[in-house]
């Protein structure tokens, strides 16, 4: 609240925020404007600014203020609330208080503006030129300012690139080692903090190296592509799915208990040993791990390694269950 005498002075008072909002503003200016305070207070400046000095504050009024922490005697034109123009001298200080930077301006209205903008004439003239000047430079940084949004769009889609590279397998599109390692962390701690039900699937392609030398590593790499894509089309939105290694392939599935995930484990096997492959038959082996309390990201990746191993020993092309061999041994 502004005192008695600051309110009604015999010149008008604005505070400004460093964002231009109207903080505190007297009587007296508010009844030269012809405004109510609650038509103004927590707006703007530019509410009662004309469209030329609205450009003028931007452009050399807050950066002067905000570099030299003082304005002296600068014209402005306000608005009143019916339009009419109203000149101005405008002085302003800049300072903090209660924690907050803050611009107060004194105002005086220009009542014979012609005498005033003649005494002005002789420095238009001079400064004509270099405001010429300005405002090919303002347009000019204007330019640049759409070149560097534009650079910067350009590096915004550059670095979602090098994210994908840094977090995919190039040959076949799905997460890449470290980003599955990353996924599976942070579904075992959601594991730990609500129980949710998680399982974990380790896949190998059977005599991937037969593969590779009857058929060549182009084949081999079309393999690789073809399981890629039969997991990326098998599983749900939620599921991670990885190229954990060579041949070898690993799934995350999330709110999946043990025989959901075998399903889905026999799902997969049986669709890559029917799908059409061109020059080979191909079989994949799997390991199921589902989580229990206690594990970490290396015992759960133990138990689905040594339930794949199972897998591969007992004649591959088959799905074996980790808690299965627990309860065998």
């Amino acid at each position: 609240m502004l005192d008695e005498q600051l309110n009604y002075a015999p010149c008008g008072y604005l505070s400004l925020s460093d964002e231009g909002t109207i903080r505190t503003i007297n009587q007296t200016l508010l009844t030269l404007l012809g405004f109510d305070l609650d038509e103004l207070y927590g707006k703007h400046v530019n509410i009662i600014l004309t469209a030329p000095s609205k450009s003028f504050y931007q452009l050399y009024f807050f950066p002067i203020i905000k570099f030299h922490e003082h304005v002296e005697e600068m014209y402005l034109t306000f608005k009143s609330k019916n339009n009419k123009d109203i000149p101005v001298l405008l002085s302003a200080t800049r300072k903090k208080r209660d924690g907050e930077i803050v611009n107060d301006c004194v105002l005086f209205q220009i009542k014979k503006r012609y005498e005033y903008e003649q005494s002005l004439l002789a420095v238009k003239k001079e400064t004509e030129e270099r405001n010429r000047i300005k405002r090919e430079q303002i347009a000019e940084l204007d330019l640049l300012r759409r070149e560097l949004e534009s650079k910067q769009k350009e590096l915004l889609e550059v670095n979602e690139q090098l994210e994908k590279l840094a977090t995919t397998d190039g040959l076949t599109g799905l997460k890449n080692r470290r980003s599955f390692q990353e996924d599976l962390a942070s579904n075992i701690s959601l594991f730990a903090s609500n129980s949710q039900p998680l399982s974990l699937l380790l896949l190998d392609i059977d005599h991937f190296k037969k593969i590779n030398d009857n058929y060549g590593h182009l084949t081999g790499d079309r393999v690789l592509q073809g399981l890629g894509l039969i997991l990326k089309e098998e599983l749900r939105e939620e599921d991670v799915a990885a190229r954990y290694g060579g041949e070898e392939f690993a799934l995350i599935l999330p709110n999946t208990d043990q025989s959901d995930a075998q399903y889905i484990a026999e799902s997969i096997r049986l669709r890559v040993a029917s799908a059409g492959w061109t020059d080979q038959t191909v079989t994949i082996s799997i390991g199921v791990a589902t989580i229990v309390k206690g594990d970490t990201i290396s015992t759960l990746q133990s138990r689905a390694d040594q339930a794949l191993y199972a897998s591969k020993n007992g004649g591959r092309n088959q799905v074996t269950l980790a808690l299965h061999l627990a309860i065998n041994s």
